[in-house]
């Protein structure tokens, strides 16, 4: 009777902080600026964060994949969103991004290695009406092999879909 009652307050416990998301607006402490910003972090790690402060607001994801691989994005490589009404959101990355490679191990037999990274573009007040409004079907983004990725709704469901739309609202609705 115990490992089922365990696995049930395991599973609420996992659940809890996959889907982590926070939408706060605070006082930065040295400027007194008013700063809106939304946070989404899967298995308690950041994997969306929206921010707003002096009329100027930015859209940060964290991307990976399976494997070792070292590359450096550059500063201004396009990122576009497609929305449900057609509409593309174009933005441009506003640093240099390097990879991270980590490992994780699952047993002493089996290691998964993995790269990450973070882009982060500027997003226009604009762009974030129209994303607060309609569901995204289509993302495309730079990968760690000098080309393009691209999410179809599909894949953003399984990603982070409906938090774009939800840190859109956000910001929107708290400036």
């Amino acid at each position: 009777m115990k490992t089922p009652l365990t696995l049930i307050v395991f599973i609420l416990f996992t659940t809890s902080f996959s889907f982590a998301q926070e939408c706060e607006k605070q006082t930065d402490p040295f400027s007194n600026e008013k700063v809106n910003s939304f946070e989404w972090k899967a298995g308690g790690m950041r994997t969306l964060f929206m921010e707003s402060r002096n009329g100027k607001s930015t859209l940060e994801f964290r991307v990976g994949e399976i494997g070792a691989v070292e590359y450096i994005i550059l500063a201004g490589s396009v990122v576009q969103i497609k929305l449900e009404n057609g509409e593309v959101i174009k933005m441009h990355t506003l640093f240099e991004t390097k990879s991270v490679v980590s490992s994780t191990s699952i047993n002493e037999a089996n290691n998964v290695i993995s790269s990450t990274y973070f882009i982060k573009t500027e997003i226009t007040s604009d762009q974030l009406k129209k994303l607060a409004t309609s569901k995204v079907t289509y993302m495309q983004f730079p990968d760690l092999h000098g080309g393009l990725q691209t999410y179809s709704s599909k894949e953003l469901r399984n990603k982070f879909e409906r938090f774009l739309m939800e840190g859109a609202k956000c910001l929107t609705e708290n400036n």
